[in-house]
C-alpha cells in the first residue's frame, strides 16, 4: 500500500527545516540591516515558502510517481527529467544492477529537499512579487520548474562564499549574484531562477537575456534543460569539425556551434542583446542567422519531442501501468 503523501516525519522534518528557515531568514537580514521589522518579515517568509515549497514540490513528484505504480523506471526518468543528477548518477549505477537515488521513496526526499531550499532561499531574499507574476514563478519553481530550482539550489551554495548576493533588489521573481560561477569570464551563467557572475541590474539587456533564461525554465521545465543539453551533445562534434577546418580552433567552433546557435540562446540574445554591442550573429565565425536557427530548431525540437514524449515517457509509463 502506497505510503501517505506527507507522512509525519515529512511533516516533522519541513517543520524543523521552516524553524531553522526563520532563523536564517532572521540573522541574514540583520547582516544586511534590514532593520527590525524587515528581519522578522524575511524570516517568516523564509519559514513559510520553505514550508510550501517542500510540500510542493513533494506533492508534484508524488502525482507523476502514483501515475507510474512507483516504478524504478519511472524514477529514473524523473530524476533526468526533474533533477538532472540523480538520473545522470543512477544510468551509471544501473551498469552495476544498482539504483540508489531515483527510488520512489528516495525521490520524494530529494523533492522535499530541493523545494524547501528553494523556498528557503526566495523568502529570505524576498525575491517574489506577490501582486504581479510571483505566485505562479513561485508554483513552476517548485513543480514543473524543479530541474532548473535543482541547479538554482547548487548555485546558491556554489555562490554562498564570494558571489555577492544583490542586496535590495527584491520583488523582481529572480535572484542575482555580482559574482559567482560562470563557464568563461564576461559571461552570466544561469539556472532556474539564480543568475549567477552578473553585475547588470533589472532595465539592462543583460538581465532581460538572463530573465529570459529563468522564464524558459519556469515555462518549459525539462524540456529545456535536457534539449539544452542534447543540442551541446549534438553540435560538439560538429563544431569542433568546424573550428580546425575553418583554422579558427576547436574551441571557437564548439562555443559557435553548441552556445550561440543554441535555440534557447538565439531566444535569449533576440530579447536582451546589448545596445551598441557586437550582434550575436558576428560575435565569432560560424555563427548561424536567426532564420538558420529556427529552421534547423523545428527538425530538432520534433525529433527531440517524439523521442523523450514517446520513447521514453510514454513507453516507461504505459509498462508501468500495465505491470510489465
Amino acid at each position: 500500500m502506497r505510503e501517505r503523501l506527507f507522512p509525519r516525519q515529512v511533516l516533522i522534518v519541513l517543520g524543523i527545516f521552516a524553524g531553522a528557515a526563520f532563523l536564517i531568514g532572521l540573522i541574514g537580514a540583520f547582516i544586511r540591516s534590514d532593520g527590525v521589522g524587515n528581519a522578522i518579515l524575511s524570516g517568516l517568509e523564509a519559514s513559510i515558502l520553505a514550508f510550501i515549497g517542500g510540500l510542493l514540490a513533494r506533492s508534484f513528484i508524488s502525482f507523476l510517481l502514483w501515475l507510474g505504480k512507483d516504478s524504478d523506471n519511472v524514477g529514473l526518468v524523473l530524476g533526468w527529467a526533474f533533477f538532472l543528477w540523480p538520473g545522470v548518477f543512477d544510468t551509471v549505477a544501473r551498469f552495476f544492477g544498482k539504483q540508489w537515488l531515483t527510488k520512489p521513496a528516495v525521490l520524494l526526499w530529494i523533492a522535499t529537499s530541493v523545494g524547501a531550499f528553494t523556498g528557503m532561499m526566495d523568502g529570505m531574499w524576498q525575491t517574489h512579487n506577490w501582486i504581479g507574476v510571483g505566485v505562479p514563478a513561485f508554483v513552476l519553481d517548485e513543480t514543473w520548474g524543479l530541474v532548473g530550482s535543482t541547479n538554482g539550489d547548487l548555485l546558491h551554495l556554489f555562490d554562498f562564499a564570494g558571489g555577492d548576493h544583490v542586496v535590495g533588489e527584491t520583488r523582481t521573481d529572480a535572484h542575482r549574484y555580482n559574482e559567482g560561477f560562470a563557464f568563461k569570464s564576461g559571461f552570466a551563467f544561469t539556472q532556474g531562477a539564480v543568475m549567477s557572475s552578473n553585475n547588470d541590474a533589472l532595465g539592462t539587456p543583460l538581465f532581460a537575456h538572463e530573465n529570459t533564461h529563468v522564464w524558459q525554465n519556469r515555462l518549459f521545465g525539462p524540456i529545456f534543460t535536457l534539449s539544452y543539453l542534447a543540442w551541446m551533445v549534438i553540435f560538439l562534434i560538429p563544431g569542433l569539425i568546424w573550428g580546425l577546418a575553418s583554422g579558427d580552433g576547436p574551441g571557437v567552433g564548439i562555443e559557435s556551434w553548441c552556445y550561440y546557435n543554441n535555440p534557447w540562446e538565439t531566444w535569449g540574445y533576440a530579447v536582451g542583446e546589448s545596445e551598441g554591442a557586437t550582434p550575436r550573429t558576428t560575435r565569432a565565425p560560424g555563427i548561424w542567422s536567426d532564420l538558420a536557427v529556427w529552421l534547423v530548431s523545428i527538425p530538432f525540437f520534433l525529433l527531440f519531442l517524439f523521442l523523450a514524449g514517446w520513447r521514453v515517457v510514454y513507453r516507461i509509463w504505459s509498462r508501468a501501468r500495465a505491470g510489465t
